[in-house]
């Protein structure tokens, strides 16, 4: 039996909300019934390009009892009020990344999946990104012995648009692609947990009230520093990935990787396989979970570790200290 979805938020940013809806129907066990979104005009595309239900309030929509599944594509400031009014209505729940704003709303989150019973998740979709498969799967092979440094980096240069501008809907690198990439990295580290975070925000060019460079260190409680490096004022731009470990050291970039350290006693250099993924793999797992048949795939407790690197970075650069974490 298939899982009715609703997907919130059907804006033009990317078009992710219609990705969203087109992923959900190309999955088995997953049927796309509704969407909805607070502009009328949207909700009329929605209506003729998916031919589904549109109710006019998002109330309308959880107060639906054939509604399984709520999928929030909103701003970042609305997915925790959002997601815990869908999950006391009884629905399962995924976000779109970051899972929120702050470690309070991912606790308020967290508790009301858990009083419900149903499933909160995260959509963070980088997870199936071929160079984060790659890495990963040099890292679980040992080649790297003991991992002791990680540098993940996404810049490049462009005026923020749209809400992301805006510091209030949680725009800003820090939360865009620094969620992704504090994710990525925890997953590599698990299941050591970051304990230090100290963060330099930057506002140059653009004139937003968001930061348009981010640099971030965090600790890590094996010993092991990971720094993200993400903006939007960046002619040029370093290695996506730099991993470094006891034996070898990769570095990475979207579709290349490659090896170098002693391997069998000698040492040289190798091009890395890339594997190759595809970030609807994230609802195939999602319909499993929901049926009972899989074990869900980005648990709303990994994604509050970002979170936690975030928050904790925000206050690291407003009081020019490392704040300790645990």
């Amino acid at each position: 039996m298939s899982a009715n979805c609703a997907v919130v938020g059907y804006g033009a940013a990317y078009s992710m909300g219609k990705f969203h809806a087109e992923a959900i129907r190309s999955v088995e066990g997953l049927d796309l019934t509704a969407v909805y979104d607070a502009d009328p005009a949207r909700r009329e595309a929605a209506r003729n390009e998916l031919q589904v239900n549109t109710p006019e309030t998002y109330e309308q929509l959880l107060a639906d009892p054939s509604i399984d599944l709520v999928v929030l594509v909103t701003p970042h400031d609305t997915h925790a009020p959002l997601a815990v009014q869908a999950l006391r209505a009884g629905k399962h729940c995924a976000t779109e990344k970051p899972m929120c704003m702050n470690l309070r709303e991912a606790d308020e989150m967290i508790a009301a999946a858990q009083d419900s019973s149903r499933i909160l998740t995260v959509f963070h979709n980088r997870r199936w990104d071929s160079d984060y498969l790659t890495v990963s799967n040099v890292v679980k092979s040992g080649l790297l012995g003991n991992v002791f440094l990680i540098e993940s980096t996404v810049n490049g240069f462009g005026e923020p648009m749209g809400w992301r501008r805006e510091k209030k809907h949680g725009g800003g690198n820090l939360y865009d692609w620094g969620a992704h990439l504090w994710d990525q990295i925890a997953r590599l580290l698990a299941p050591a947990r970051p304990v230090r975070v100290f963060a330099d925000l930057q506002h140059r060019v653009w004139n937003v009230d968001t930061e348009t460079q981010a640099t971030v260190m965090c600790q890590f409680d094996n010993g092991a520093t990971a720094t993200v490096d993400v903006g939007c004022v960046s002619w040029q731009s370093k290695p996506r990935w730099i991993v470094r470990g006891e034996k070898a050291a990769l570095v990475g970039q979207w579709d290349s990787a490659t090896l170098k350290g002693e391997f069998g006693g000698v040492r040289g250099e190798m091009q890395v396989e890339m594997i190759k993924g595809d970030w609807k793999d994230f609802y195939r797992n999602l319909s499993g979970a929901i049926a009972g048949t899989a074990d869900l795939a980005v648990k709303p407790q990994e994604a509050r570790t970002a979170i936690q690197i975030i928050e904790a970075a925000v206050q690291s650069f407003e009081s020019g200290q490392a704040i300790a974490i645990g």
